[in-house]
């Protein structure tokens, strides 16, 4: 018999290990091609991931420095609005003191009148 004859019977009573073989090396191919794709995918995911921590880290680093320029500029006009407030308050009082004291040389009866409007009754 030649070697021809011989693989021809061999691989007739075993066909069903040769399809399997086939099968099996088949999606051994496959398999270590789509690796290859998933480990490419996974690099990509994992770089992207990274750039994408840091441009939030840096906005976010960024974010908070504007948030403390504008935490510092309310603080600073909020202390000018109260010394502006006091300094009013004091012109104010000092006003009506004046303009007490003027009522008062001109008319003795506008302190009993304000002693009144105070609460305070003469004994």
């Amino acid at each position: 018999m030649s070697w021809w004859e011989k693989t021809k019977s061999w691989c007739l009573a075993h066909w069903r290990w040769l399809v399997f073989s086939l099968a099996s090396l088949f999606a051994l191919l496959v398999g270590y091609s789509k690796s290859r794709e998933w480990n490419n995918k996974a690099v990509d995911a994992k770089k992207n991931f990274d750039k994408e921590k840091e441009i939030i880290e840096n906005t976010a680093k960024d974010q908070l420095e504007e948030n403390l320029e504008h935490v510092k500029a309310r603080d600073g006009a909020f202390s000018k609005n109260v010394l502006s407030f006091e300094k009013k308050m004091e012109h104010l009082k000092k006003v009506k003191a004046k303009r007490l004291r003027e009522e008062v040389e001109s008319s003795p009866e506008s302190i009993d009148n304000f002693l009144k409007d105070k609460g305070i009754k003469k004994e």
